[in-house]
């Protein structure tokens, strides 16, 4: 173990290697802070990664100490969280016999999102958006503890069995509360293909920037590629900066929309401008794989963005190569590596290092390499044993066990090689038909085409009849398509009752023709032949109406004026004193009244036969384009014959579908007034009459 970088000093006199309490059992790779190990811990039985510290080898004490702090920092930062998505720190710690730090944390085995789309594993674009949308929850809640990670990136997120992913390694986080500021020393923090703006510039972050850098992850899961592609660290930072990601659907069209305006809006430049909340963009991404629009909060009703900052905090832009050194290898070119820690991902096996020279030969001068090997070749070659010739049961055992060896060596290789699942292309293309649908159903339905919209839904029902959506928007487009079958019956219908009035309009039959009209109106109020036909049936009628009354009012004076006084003589008066007195017919006046509570139609009384009352309910107010209608005051009188009459009381709002006639008997005696008072309440639909 001494060539994985434990010191001779961790390894005491007994032969099982510790640090600490832990006991070592192998390497699993080196990471950005040290090398990480394969632990026991005696006292629970329990395996953890152990993440050692690896202080650069020509850093000075100052250095050495302020990566300590860093090393430090970050057991602090990931022991506060506590998420099924976050990798779990369990202990920090230093050995004392070598010194070492270390931390033991969760042990995962798994693949991380870098090795899976580099060996070109199918995800489909439901778990692409599900295993971000894990991401963007727990990223949420460190935000929420006031820890930003500043290094999201596929190699640092781990997905485990049933496609459950964590995010590891906060070994750059930040603790909001903590006032130390260890980057003083103009060191480039993260990794520059997926920083955000404000971390190429220098500025400060908060958890809005990880946002830009999983919107960077989600894009490459989609495409596979990078948005921001370039031969340098200069040519990368400017596109991130300042030029726009191509188009998701340039790059694949089978990807469904929704994604196109989720990563637009984790890429803006602009921090105030993306997703303000990691479950902002978790609820976005279970949107758009639902085949919905994703949801986009207003910035006034957005929750606070959790800003770990400070006042003189400012990152300066450094030009440094990439840190491929840190990257992790696809199980490819090192199958070997499938069971990886939670905090880091391993490299290629670095060769094993010699054991130190002892110390009265540390001045010596070292052999070259090539001169060790060709020595060491030399004096294997010079052996006896080589020399002597094998029994040919010998050889033959000898190269049957080493072909056993071998196919015993394929074997374990192939069974630790992931699965490749299989295509099922009738299922993919079942999948991009069910895409297809959904895209024209949308586009008909947002044009207006009702009738276009329910065939495509109806032909996606079949393909997906257990969708709750699909079956959501059949089910309203059903009811929208009765709504206008019924509405087109009722057209039908007031057509007809229009035009069987017009013809008795033009017939002149006012009487038979005002009912038909009337229905036509109640039935379409927007239709303006019948509102004009109706008025000017109504109107004639009255005109008629009035004619007719006139003349019997005529004739009834000129019966009169005919009438011959008989006197009728009495005992013991004169012929004079019994004379018949002539009959008074002098019209009576009646005024009607009533306070219109709506903007829309119109009043009408019948004295007997004679329309006496046609007034509107409104009137218009204002000025050209401004004019609007209004409620009014009806106040219209009439003359009416004495006698007994009865009078008929209409009362019609089309906009209410209203419709209420009332009749009330009345003996008006001659040269009289009366009074008609009307009270129509439009909440409660009640029409009170009264007369005196």
């Amino acid at each position: 173990m001494a060539a994985y970088g434990i010191p001779q000093s961790a390894r005491g006199e007994s032969t099982q290697v510790k640090l600490g309490r832990y006991e070592v059992v192998r390497e699993l790779g080196k990471g950005a802070m040290g090398i990480v190990y394969l632990a026991k811990d005696p006292l629970i039985g329990r395996l953890v990664a152990l993440k050692t510290i690896r202080p650069a080898a020509h850093a000075d004490d100052d250095e050495t100490r302020e990566f300590q702090q860093r090393f430090i920092r970050e057991a602090q930062a990931a022991g506060i969280l506590n998420h099924p998505s976050i990798v779990t720190v369990h202990d920090i710690g230093q050995d004392e016999a070598s010194g070492m730090s270390f931390i033991a944390m969760e042990y995962v085995e798994g693949q991380n999102l870098k090795e899976i789309l580099a060996q070109g594993r199918a995800l489909t674009f439901e778990q692409i958006g599900d295993i971000i949308g894990q991401i963007a929850d727990a990223l949420d809640f460190a935000h929420s503890k006031g820890i930003v990670h500043r290094d999201v990136k596929p190699a640092n997120i781990i997905l485990i069995e049933g496609n459950r992913a964590k995010i590891t390694d906060f070994g750059i986080a930040k603790i909001a509360s903590s006032a130390a500021n260890l980057t003083t020393t103009g060191q480039f923090l993260g990794t520059p293909n997926y920083m955000a703006p404000e971390q190429i510039k220098g500025s400060p972050v908060d958890g809005r920037t990880d946002i830009f850098s999983l919107g960077i992850c989600l894009y490459e899961c989609l495409t596979r590629r990078k948005p921001f592609g370039g031969d340098s660290l200069t040519s990368i930072s400017y596109k991130i900066v300042h030029e726009p990601f191509p188009s998701l659907l340039e790059i694949n069209p089978q990807i469904p929309e929704g994604f196109e305006e989720v990563v637009g809006q984790c890429l803006a430049k602009d921090p105030a401008k993306r997703y303000q909340r990691g479950k902002d963009l978790a609820t976005a991404l279970r949107a758009v794989a639902r085949g919905e629009r994703p949801s986009r909060p207003e910035p006034m009703l957005a929750d606070d963005t959790i800003v770990t900052r400070d006042g003189h905090e400012r990152v300066p832009t450094v030009e440094i190569p990439f840190p491929e050194a840190e990257e992790v290898p696809s199980m490819a070119t090192n199958p070997s590596s499938r069971a990886l820690p939670a905090a880091v991902a391993p490299p290629p096996p670095a060769p094993p290092a010699a054991p130190p020279p002892a110390p009265a030969k540390a001045s010596a001068p070292r052999k070259p390499v090539g001169l060790q090997v060709r020595n060491t070749l030399t004096n294997v070659r010079s052996a006896p044993v080589w020399r002597q010739r094998l029994h040919p049961i010998v050889f033959v055992g000898i190269i049957a066990l080493l072909v056993a060896s071998l196919l015993g060596a394929v074997v374990t290789i192939r069974k630790r090689q992931p699965d490749i699942p299989t295509v099922d292309k009738q299922a993919e293309a079942r999948r991009a038909k069910e895409r297809d649908l959904r895209l024209q159903a949308n586009k008909l339905l947002r044009q207006g085409n009702t009738a276009g919209a329910h065939q495509k839904f109806e032909e996606l029902q079949k393909l997906a009849p257990r969708s709750p959506y699909v079956a959501g928007q059949v089910e309203k487009l059903n009811a929208i398509r009765q709504q206008e079958e019924i509405g087109k019956q009722q057209l039908a219908l007031a057509q007809q009752k229009l035009d069987q009035g017009i013809a008795l309009f033009n017939q002149k039959q006012y009487t038979e023709a005002i009912p038909f009209l009337e229905d036509a109106f109640h039935i379409n109020p927007n239709s303006e032949e019948a509102a004009t036909y109706l008025k000017n049936a109504q109107i004639e009628q009255q005109k008629i109406d009035e004619a007719r009354a006139k003349t019997r009012q005529q004739q009834r004076l000129a019966q009169q004026q005919k009438t011959v006084v008989t006197p009728v003589p009495q005992p013991g008066g004169t012929a004079g004193d019994g004379a018949q007195q002539p009959v008074n017919n002098t019209p009576a006046k009646l005024t009607t009244f009533l306070n219109s509570p709506v903007g829309d139609g119109y009043v009408q009384v019948k004295a007997g036969t004679q329309v006496i009352v046609h007034e509107n309910l409104w009137e218009e107010r204002g000025r050209a384009i401004f004019r609007r209608k209004v409620p009014r005051v009806v106040t219209a009188s009439s003359e009416v014959l004495p006698g007994d009459t009865e009078i008929d009381i209409w009362i019609v709002v089309p906009s209410m579908n209203f419709n209420n006639h009332r009749t009330v008997s009345h003996r008006f005696q001659p040269g009289a007034s009366n009074r008609l008072v009307i009270v129509f309440d439009a909440k409660g639909r009640k029409v009170d009459v009264s007369i005196n």
